[in-house]
């Protein structure tokens, strides 16, 4: 089966515009913070030096927030959901680490970008 150039050129005219309609979407979801390069959700603002970023928050966050922290993907979000709707809320963000999969490692890296308020 032989491919033809055209057939390539209409693969990536349709990457492409997926990229940006994608790219689009996250400019919808997320603030472009001043003077910076980071995205943030937009739930709470916290202060860390020169810029500004914002927390999530763990007892309210869907899984497409919780998927930005970094360490936790589709099903870890999904367990720390789970786990909210089954015991309630966290009381402390140390209590993430009741969800099975998220250890000490990966609390000390988002540690600094979640928050229970």
């Amino acid at each position: 089966m032989r491919i033809k150039k055209r057939h390539y050129v209409f693969v990536f005219l349709l990457a492409l515009l997926l990229g940006t309609v994608l790219k689009g979407m996250e400019r919808d979801s997320f603030e472009i913070i001043k003077n910076s390069t980071a995205y943030a959700p937009k739930n709470e603002m916290v202060y860390l030096g020169e810029s500004s970023i914002e927390k999530i928050n763990i007892n309210t966050a869907n899984v497409y927030e919780l998927n930005e922290l970094n360490g936790i993907g589709d099903s870890l979000a999904k367990r720390i959901v789970d786990y909210r709707t089954k015991n309630g809320d966290f009381e402390v963000i140390e209590d993430i680490m009741k969800v099975s999969g998220i250890g000490e490692k990966t609390f000390e890296e988002i540690k600094n970008s979640i928050c229970v308020e």
